[in-house]
């Protein structure tokens, strides 16, 4: 048992730690790749639709630049450029002119916006390939539950339009659907505790946790955990261990357990993104993750602790069997010293207290013979 309680279960439980903490890391790294092949693909996707022919002639068409009239019956092929949003999966496409003008769009509302005091036109007209971060909407853009909404989590990417000759005539900008980004980090599944998010470099989470319902229920978010909610230990300013740790820009883990944002213990992995200022979190309960190894140190402990008590409980009656006799004899002792001559030990049994019986008896004999002898 003491082999068991001071060699058997460290080991098991460094071997189980190990374990548990290189399937948070696989599913980091996992969802690390998966991240950067969606967006590498989002990059195509608008490079593609910024590089298309047709998308130059329909700018050129509405801007009054049509060198041939051919080539007009792109303008009113609205159901090219329908298309050419729907196919890459993507919510809005718009296509300004150098003046920041949208002039074509995948939803009509935007056509005629002006658009030349944002970043992403600011880049791209220079010829810089532009990508936000996640961040809240400017615009009404439909959320999870279908309806506009002002401030829903959303990236754009955009990317300069130029013409054969190199000159840039205008600017495509895609807006994403980030909900995929939620879909991947859902798709791994980590037990019942376990979950992988990603953070940005404020602290704030980015995509939603599997706990949303939870923490709507106590208030600690209000439509989702998205933008809203800071991964800050509750109850303080704290950004979380992890989270701490992984906007420094490095990739570790704490096999040891730390508070997490509903303020229970868990292990976690972190690795940080600098190509989008991105964390990728991976975590799950140390209630789960070490279950296993606590059940069996419970379990070492109750059968120590059985064992320990029958030990004493045995040690208890082999003292009283042996400590019995002792005082009988210690006893007869006593009286025979005090000259009751007659006073004998009874005890039958042949072992080392039944010799010290025998010679405590003999000697009372011996003593009552010589007293009753005559002077």
């Amino acid at each position: 048992m003491i082999v068991l309680r001071l060699v058997v279960y460290p080991i098991t439980f460094q071997t189980i730690k190990e374990e548990i903490i290189k399937n948070l890391e696989v599913s980091a790294h996992k969802q690390t790749e998966l991240i950067t092949k969606w967006m590498e693909k989002c990059v195509s996707d608008v490079q593609r639709i910024a590089n298309n022919p047709i998308v130059l002639i329909a700018l050129k068409s509405v801007t009054g630049n049509v060198e041939h009239t051919e080539l007009l019956k792109y303008t009113s092929n609205a159901m090219y450029f329908d298309y050419l949003w729907r196919e890459q999966g993507h919510r809005e496409v718009f296509i300004a002119d150098r003046e920041g003008i949208v002039r074509l769009a995948s939803k009509q509302e935007l056509v005629g916006k002006n658009i030349s005091s944002k970043d992403y036109y600011h880049s791209s007209i220079k010829g810089v390939f532009y990508n936000s971060n996640i961040v809240p909407s400017d615009t009404p853009i439909e959320n999870e539950t279908g309806t506009q909404e002002i401030g829903f989590p959303t990236m754009l990417i955009s990317a300069p339009i130029k013409d054969i000759s190199g000159t840039i005539v205008g600017v495509t900008v895609v807006r994403m659907d980030v909900s995929e980004i939620n879909t991947m980090m859902q798709n791994i599944h980590l037990g019942k505790t376990g979950e992988t998010y990603i953070i940005n470099e404020k602290g704030y989470m980015l995509t939603e946790s599997r706990f949303a319902e939870d923490l709507k229920r106590l208030h600690s978010v209000e439509k989702r955990t998205a933008l809203e909610m800071k991964v800050v230990v509750p109850g303080t300013d704290n950004l979380t261990r992890g989270i701490s740790e992984c906007i420094k820009g490095s990739e570790g883990y704490d096999a040891d357990g730390y508070k997490d944002y509903r303020g229970v213990n868990v292990l976690g992995f972190w690795q940080w993104m600098p190509d989008y200022g991105w964390g990728v979190i991976a975590e799950i309960d140390v209630d789960e993750g070490y279950g296993i190894i606590y059940t069996l140190r419970d379990y070492i402990m109750l059968v120590f602790g059985l064992v320990s008590i029958g030990v004493i409980v045995i040690a208890f009656f082999l003292g009283k069997k042996i400590s019995t006799p002792i005082h009988h004899i210690a006893e007869v002792a006593r009286k025979v010293a005090s000259g009751d001559y007659n006073a004998r030990v009874v005890y039958n049994s042949n072992d080392e207290i039944g010799d010290l019986a025998s010679s405590i008896n003999k000697m009372a004999e011996n003593l009552e013979e010589k007293a009753k002898k005559p002077e």
